[in-house]
């Protein structure tokens, strides 16, 4: 959708968001080279997120495989790589913008089945903790280890690990 913007005279993009907040497990940090040719064959800096939902005393998860899209979030999650990388448990508080569900086929004892992923794109990370210890805290951002926080129910989970 496109809007005319009253002070120049131009035509400015505008765009419906759809932002999804939360916390949970980062991992598979990568930088994955498109095998297409084109205006998106540029490597780009992806992660996986294991986000924590439900009871804080038995918490479920949602998998999200994220293209990590702003500068501030990849300089965080480049920054924490070797922590995944080294098994560390590495917590955030994150947003990702327009997910959306993506399938694929899997080959498995010689027959396909047809799996579903959600996608995204990582756009903020504003809470970082690495084995129990915070390491990142953007500022004006709430104390996610407060125990009314779904932080509790990550803090109790890495405990008992």
């Amino acid at each position: 959708m496109q809007a005319p913007n009253s002070t120049a005279g131009t035509f400015q993009k505008r765009y419906f968001d759809l932002h999804t907040q939360g916390i949970g497990y980062l991992s598979r940090v990568r930088v994955v080279t498109p095998r297409s040719q084109g205006r998106r064959a540029e490597p780009m800096l992806c992660c996986a997120i294991n986000a924590l939902r439900g009871g804080v005393d038995e918490p479920q998860y949602t998998y999200f495989d994220l293209r990590v899209t702003e500068d501030e979030a990849q300089a965080l999650v480049r920054r924490w790589k070797p922590a995944v990388d080294a098994g560390k448990q590495v917590i955030v508080a994150f947003t990702i913008g327009d997910i959306y569900p993506h399938t694929y086929e899997k080959e498995i004892d010689g027959r396909t089945e047809v799996r579903a992923i959600t996608k995204g794109r990582l756009i903020g990370v504003s809470y970082v903790k690495v084995d129990g210890v915070v390491v990142h805290q953007r500022a004006g951002t709430r104390d996610h280890s407060d125990p009314q926080s779904a932080q509790a129910g990550a803090d109790a989970e890495c405990a008992a690990a």
